[in-house]
């Protein structure tokens, strides 16, 4: 790693064993905030080779919902300039469309004379993970699993002193019922460990119309009371793993669990978005519209209100692997009645036949 500036009028050269760090380092002018130099590290991080990074803006490489603009990374290292070191996250996304957290600690130095303002760059993109899962059990523990199990027991209290009364029956179908959602959310929770724990999945080039089809037909083959169809081509490639059928699987379980209608319907479109470079699959139902609630809860800002009792974590695994994709997942109502969830991931090119 070698820093060239101007800014005293010298060459700066910075120890190589920085190219042999785990950590990313860039270093930056303390007035400007422009990259002066970088090390290997920083360009494993990026997806970006150093040339690129040096001509792109810093909003090229952020991920949409970090809104980290460059106005507010100079201000940083002004900040950092003055004495004050700063540290930040910040979720960027990479070349390839993937997106990680990464935690950066700004400080003030000086080499071969000239000011300089040194980044230390680190993938936390596990850590936040593992953060965000323990939050969600948190979430569940303390509501759903707790509230379904007090349920479960009121209705067997009931049934003990109710042996020969006619709603027996309907009794312990609830019981049955609420015992298999609680079953569900323990899967639920087991698919997204798998999602979230580095090294057990391989993402590859995954053909949208097969994914969807097949997780189609596993639908019908259970429930042959359901309408459900596919539409699109089959030449839209993503890259992905097997979050994108825990997605769509519990985007159509969704659909027709929680369904009213006399017979329930489910349309799965694939398409493409070219404007952002995604693949789409559309979960388009008849049913009723998914609570305001069940939707704002992913939302990892949203206070939950101890009142708040969710149908599951369908949507929350959904979110989960979407997110961990680079994708995006979105909810709009369906006219005159039912919902359209979509799930975009980016798109690749298809891999060569051999």
């Amino acid at each position: 790693m070698r820093v060239e500036t101007s800014m005293v009028g010298q060459n700066v050269s910075v120890p190589g064993i920085f190219d042999g760090m785990t950590v990313g380092i860039t270093v930056h002018d303390p007035e400007t905030g422009e990259i002066i130099d970088m090390n290997e590290r920083v360009e494993q991080l990026y997806g970006y080779s150093k040339s690129e990074l040096r001509t792109m803006s810093i909003e090229e490489y952020t991920a949409p919902s970090s809104q980290f603009t460059k106005k507010e990374a100079v201000d940083r290292i002004r900040t950092a300039a003055r004495g004050d070191p700063q540290t930040f996250e910040w979720k960027v996304k990479r070349k390839n469309g993937e997106y990680r957290w990464i935690s950066v600690h700004l400080t003030r130095t000086t080499i071969g004379g000239t000011k300089c303002i040194i980044a230390e760059i680190n993938d936390i993109t596990e850590y936040k993970t593992r953060e965000q899962l323990i939050q969600l059990l948190n979430r569940v523990i303390r509501h759903n699993l707790r509230n379904d199990m007090n349920l479960l027991i009121g209705y067997a209290d009931r049934i003990k002193t109710a042996i020969q009364n006619d709603q027996l029956q309907e009794e312990v179908d609830t019981i049955l019922n609420i015992a298999s959602e609680v079953g569900t959310l323990s899967d639920s929770l087991d698919q997204i460990e798998r999602i979230v724990e580095p090294g057990t999945t391989e993402r590859e080039p995954t053909n949208l119309r097969t994914v969807v089809e097949t997780c189609a037909s596993e639908t019908l083959s259970e429930n042959t009371a359901v309408d459900i169809s596919v539409t699109g081509p089959s030449d839209i490639w993503v890259t992905a793993d097997e979050g994108l059928r825990y997605a769509i699987e519990h985007g159509i379980e969704n659909a027709v669990t929680h369904n009213d209608s006399e017979t329930p319907t489910v349309t799965l479109t694939v398409t493409e978005d070219p404007e952002n470079g995604f693949g789409v699959v559309r979960i388009m139902d008849n049913g009723p519209p998914i609570p305001d609630m069940e939707i704002e809860v992913l939302d990892d800002e949203t206070v939950m209100k101890s009142t708040y009792h969710g149908s599951g974590v369908g949507l929350w695994v959904m979110k989960w692997c979407v997110d961990s994709l680079g994708g995006e997942l979105s909810f709009e109502a369906k006219t005159p009645r039912g919902n359209v969830v979509q799930i975009a991931l980016p798109q690749t090119d298809q891999p060569p036949i051999e």
